[in-house]
Formats: C-alpha cells, structure tokens, sequence
C-alpha cells in the first residue's frame, strides 16, 4: 500500500516537473516574460519613472539593449539587462528576499557556488557580502535581512558603450 502510495507520489512529481514551463537565465533568454512597461535605449515606455532611471544609468551612449523589471510576490524587484539576440548579459536586484538566483544565474550557477565555496575555505568562512569576480562572472551581492541587494553580468557580454557601473 505504501509502495503504491509513492510511486502514484512520484509520477504526480515527474508529470509536474515536465509541465512547468523552462527558464532561461543569465546568458539565455529572460526568465521573466519583457513587459510593456520594460524599457530600451530611445524607445519610449508607458512607465515615465523606469525610463528616468534607465535614461540616467545608460547616458549618452547609444546602446541597444532593454532593461525588464519584474516585482516578484515577495516584493523583490529582478532587473534583467537584455541585449541583443534577447540575451540577458546582466540581472540586478532589491528588495525584502533574494530572488531565486538558481533560476537567474541559470547554466553561471554552478560556478558562483564553486567560487563562494572556494573563497569560504581560503578565507576561513565568515559572514558578509557574497562577491565572486571571474572573467567570464561577476556576482556581487549583500544587504541584510528585509533588504538585499546585488547584481551579476557577463563581463563579455556586455554591449558597447555599458559599463558595469550601469548595472544597477
């Protein structure tokens, strides 16, 4: 009776699993479907207060990439930087929670976990801001409980005229 019970368990489970729809992430296309209210370089966006903010953080350069903002059901706001070949080359986020970073540093995951695990061993662990510097990954984030923030990029991938300090 109990085997029966699991296994009608683990078929509802793996039918589950396959009916959730895939996410892409860092590198991959947005994991947040682009909204209306997402803006671009030069384009014009229903939401005036995104637009005054990415217009700052892009300047004058001429760059072709848009900025998607998601509010998650936590309150957590996930901006995901979308370049060309709708290719997220950078995500950044605040709010009360960490977003589900598995999901958005996708296939860089592994990687960010091996870089943090290695940096705890050298550095005799510790408590603070979660910092992995590669050249192929940047992931930087902290905060405190009720308030994180952070953001990660693909160094190489970023368009021609972003800097990383336009990653916000």
């Amino acid at each position: 009776m109990i085997m029966s019970q699991f296994r009608m368990l683990a078929i509802a489970a793996a039918s589950f699993a396959i009916a959730i729809p895939a996410h892409a992430g860092l590198g991959g296309a947005p994991t947040y479907p682009v909204t209306a209210s997402s803006t671009s370089a030069g384009a014009a966006s229903q939401n005036s207060a995104a637009v005054a903010r990415f217009a700052a953080s892009a300047g004058a350069a001429s760059t072709n990439y848009t900025v998607s903002q998601t509010t998650l059901p936590s309150g957590t706001v996930v901006s995901e930087y979308i370049g060309a070949g709708n290719t997220v080359f950078a995500l950044s986020w605040q709010g009360p929670t960490m977003p589900p970073l598995k999901t958005l540093l996708a296939n860089y995951f592994p990687s960010y976990v091996q870089a943090l695990t290695d940096a705890h061993a050298t550095q005799g662990g510790g408590y603070g801001p979660a910092v992995v510097h590669q050249s192929g990954l940047v992931v930087e984030t902290g905060g405190h409980m009720g308030a994180f923030v952070g953001r990660a990029y693909l160094p190489q991938a970023l368009p021609q005229g972003v800097s990383a300090d336009d990653i916000k």
